[in-house]
């Protein structure tokens, strides 16, 4: 009885760990980048004066997509690798962002920089962690943290994206 419920742990965490290996598809690239430049459409912007628009208003647009048309996209394993998929995606164009304020920043702003990235990384690990723990033992503690990661990893994506373009 003892195995069978360490096997039902280790599958319920499975989707938490695979998460790490999701790779995001060409269609979630496209998709996501379409989203974004939707953003600073004059005619959208004309229509909504008042409304503050950011890139993390994109954030979900791949993985609902994907939840919605995959196979199995709703199952809790599906939820967990369509939003695992477009946390990659954020991942990419936030790895991107630091890579060219390295190229950008004099040496000591870029020293803080990659301190405040660390202290981030953690705080996501920490954030996330408390998702996935507040939930027990139930599958929704997949599907917390992979929203978590994907939400915590867009809003850093786009801060890095504002320190390069502060009039953006």
């Amino acid at each position: 009885m003892r195995a069978l419920a360490i096997a039902a742990s280790l599958l319920i965490a499975l989707p938490a760990a695979a998460q790490d290996t999701m790779t995001f598809t060409t269609a979630d690239a496209e998709l996501m980048t379409a989203c974004i430049a939707d953003l600073s459409d004059p005619k959208l912007a004309a229509e909504n004066p008042q409304q503050v628009r950011s890139q993390t208003d994109c954030a979900g647009a791949a993985s609902n997509t994907c939840m919605d048309t995959e196979e199995g996209g709703y199952t809790t394993v599906g939820m967990v690798e369509c939003t695992a998929r477009e946390t990659d995606w954020w991942d990419s164009q936030l790895n991107a962002n630091y890579t060219s304020l390295r190229e950008n920043l004099d040496a000591d702003l870029f020293t803080t920089l990659q301190q405040a990235q660390r202290s981030w990384l953690t705080y996501r690990e920490h954030t996330c962690g408390f998702e996935y723990d507040k939930w027990g033992n139930g599958s929704m503690r997949s599907i917390a943290h992979a929203s978590c990661m994907l939400h915590e990893t867009a809003s850093r994506a786009e801060t890095l994206w504002r320190y390069l373009h502060p009039e953006g």
